[in-house]
């Protein structure tokens, strides 16, 4: 029966469309699921504003986490959609199963999300959490790195300064979070801080731009020096 199915079909090229489909709809759940964590705290006295003010500082680790991470995966969302627009004409096998491990990681970010919100001062919480969005951010650049090395699903002519810059921006949040750890040994407020700054760096309008502009003049400075 399956031989009949799969008659004349290619199976070596999956459908792109229902692949973003998939991913829009796991970001979108996730995103979701990451505020059903923060319940409404349970008063005493349910007309005392200092009361509900002190309830509401203690839920501050939480909604920081939420911020900080949907800020996160918003920021994975437009990489990924960009990827799959501007590198990837065709979508074949190898990348389908490395796009479904990406979501599987994408699946866990409430769960370490809640976890670092309810234990923000403790380093393996906070490490937890760097470990989930540095092996997002790794698989994610596999995925890039096999779509633009394979001829059979990458566009034509893609200009090498665009790949260069990908690179970069695909890169900064995994070498963030794993700084991010290191500094939550002595500072886990800071680890955020370290956390969010690739997601800031994206958003400022030609960011990547000015830091070429600056290394470049680094180069010169020195090669004149020597």
């Amino acid at each position: 029966m399956l031989n009949c199915v799969f008659q004349g079909v290619r199976i070596d090229h999956m459908n792109k469309a229902r692949i973003e489909a998939l991913s829009d709809g796991v970001f979108a759940i996730v995103m979701t699921l990451l505020v059903i964590d923060i319940k409404v705290p349970h008063m005493i006295n349910s007309n005392s504003l200092q009361e509900l003010w002190g309830c509401l500082s203690i839920l501050w680790p939480l909604f920081r986490s939420y911020y900080f991470s949907f800020a996160i995966l918003g920021m994975y969302w437009i990489t990924h959609h960009a990827l799959f627009h501007m590198f990837v004409k065709h979508a074949n096998r190898p990348l389908t199963y490395i796009n479904i491990v990406f979501l599987s990681f994408i699946a866990l970010i409430p769960f370490s999300a809640h976890l670092v919100g309810e234990y923000p001062f403790n380093v393996l919480a906070v490490s937890v959490y760097g470990g989930n969005v540095i092996l997002i951010g790794m698989v994610q650049y596999l995925m890039f790195h096999w779509a633009v090395n394979d001829n059979t699903i990458r566009h034509e002519d893609i200009d090498p300064k665009t790949i260069q810059q990908t690179t970069i921006r695909l890169l900064l949040p995994p070498g963030f979070s794993l700084l991010g750890i290191v500094v939550s040994l002595f500072s886990p407020s800071l680890s955020f801080v370290l956390f969010a700054f690739p997601v800031v760096f994206n958003i400022i309008p030609g960011s990547l731009n000015a830091v070429e502009k600056v290394t470049s003049k680094i180069h010169s400075l020195k090669g004149s020096e020597q």
